[in-house]
């Protein structure tokens, strides 16, 4: 009897898939039995882990109440109260909320209502946003022209309208061969040479993410760099737009990762973490300068999706902020992190283990040929990919990524469980991690 045929379209087409059919806590199930430890919260998305009935009960209570209205037309006590919290979450940074299908979409909201803000303040000619090389905000044709991720745009640059980047905030491999204890954040410096390059009056806003996602797999720049970063988008009327979908809802170990750095946006785009990955969902939020400005001018922000402003959706994000402050999950992130930092450690003793970076329960590693050096492995072996194929074989499922150096090379990996996380589970995911390592290591020579 031949074997069932899939016509899903999935990454790998000519690659079979397990098919999973049970999924609790940090743990999936395939329809063979065979267990898998989710190290990665699938793309750092199941802050809440897997089977929450809670969450269940929401999806069903809101689905017979009100599962859909356009938001053209209606609004909803859901996504009012949705949009309210994450406000006061910000402590009143923020003061309207335009709720989304998705991360992608909010970077791609974000950059709309900056466009709009600099219209309505009389200033038309202001509509270049500038962000960063090895940055990552999305796959759709708008935010993968913001993103500087070589990799996944390279098939789609025909399409991509022109773009503008500046280095990225990467200590490790730092583009102008600093140190953090000894530069004058020329990576920062770095905006205010692109605004007068480009003219400022053609400037809108700068986007750039506090952590970096998958293309630099959580680095993160000096404590004092956004705070340059926002003198200068201040100095030339350019919003500040950053992008906390991987970030936010305590992934880091605050609620917003920009509270690390003490400098709040004017507008912040959010995902994942926001409905616990329970709802395709995602937000960004404004200050109300920008919403004020532009509701007393065009008084108009014709943008958005069909499904934006699900109740749905909001019904799903409120119930993951209740979960969120009930089991006290931002501090859990901040104690599971130190403990996953810990050890971590344990791994520099492999040869190829480089950098080893991150905060609460988003830490990326780094892997190099030579340690000394940062010479990466050979972009012909494709380390990450066979990392994360052998990884999978052993039943840990880790997010893998290549070309953090200039988009040519280098090897990383993400580690970001769920807040539910136990010691005894990172136990778990370090030990197999370590197998996973040696086994990769002796296949490629090392």
């Amino acid at each position: 009897m031949s074997a069932k045929k899939n016509h899903s379209i999935s990454v790998y087409l000519n690659q079979e898939y397990p098919s999973i059919v049970k999924s609790e806590g940090i743990y999936l199930y395939d329809d063979t039995g065979k267990r898998y430890v989710d190290a990665s919260s699938g793309p750092i998305l199941c802050s809440l882990g897997y089977g929450n009935e809670e969450i269940a009960d929401v999806l069903k209570e809101q689905t017979l109440k009100a599962s859909y209205v356009f938001r053209m037309d209606f609004t909803t006590p859901e996504l009012e109260e949705c949009c309210a919290r994450i406000c006061e979450k910000t402590n009143g940074v923020m003061d309207r909320v335009f709720l989304v299908s998705g991360g992608s979409e909010a970077t791609e909201i974000a950059i709309k209502l900056a466009r709009s803000y600099q219209i309505d303040s009389g200033n038309p000619s202001k509509f270049k946003v500038i962000s960063r090389w090895l940055s990552y905000h999305g796959i759709t044709m708008g935010s993968l022209a913001l993103s500087g991720f070589p990799y996944r745009r390279a098939n789609y640059v025909p399409y991509i309208p022109s773009t503008y980047h500046i280095a990225p905030a990467y200590c490790y491999r730092c583009w102008f061969n600093q140190t953090p204890a000894d530069c004058d954040l020329e990576c920062a410096q770095a905006l205010e040479n692109e605004i007068m390059m480009q003219g400022p009056e053609t400037v809108a806003a700068f986007i750039a993410e506090p952590f970096s996602g998958m293309s630099l797999c959580a680095a993160a720049p000096r404590r004092d760099y956004f705070k340059k970063i926002r003198k200068i988008c201040d100095k030339f009327g350019v919003l500040l737009i950053l992008d906390e979908v991987m970030t936010g809802f305590g992934r880091t170990g605050k609620y917003f990762a920009y509270e690390h750095f003490e400098t709040p946006p004017d507008v912040i785009a959010l995902g994942k973490g926001i409905a616990g990955g329970y709802f395709p969902l995602g937000a960004a939020a404004v200050t109300a300068k920008v919403f004020d400005t532009i509701a007393k001018g065009s008084g108009v922000f014709a943008a958005g999706h069909t499904w934006s402003g699900n109740p749905v959706g909001a019904a799903v994000a409120n119930k993951t902020m209740d979960l969120i402050e009930e089991s006290n999950l931002v501090q859990r992130c901040v104690e599971m992190g130190d403990y996953l930092a810990e050890k971590l450690e344990g791994l520099r003793s492999h040869p190829i283990v480089g950098d080893i970076r991150g905060d609460g329960l988003m830490r990326g590693v780094e892997f190099v040929k030579n340690k000394k050096t940062k010479e990466p492995l050979d972009p012909a072996i494709k380390f990450w990919v066979l990392l994360h194929q052998e990884a999978q074989k052993k039943g840990l499922v880790l997010e893998t990524s290549g070309g953090c150096e200039r988009g040519q090379a280098g090897d990383m990996m993400m580690l970001g469980p769920a807040f539910i996380v136990r010691k005894k589970e990172i136990d778990d995911i370090i030990d197999l991690l370590d197998d996973v390592l040696l086994g990769v290591e002796k296949k490629i020579g090392f």
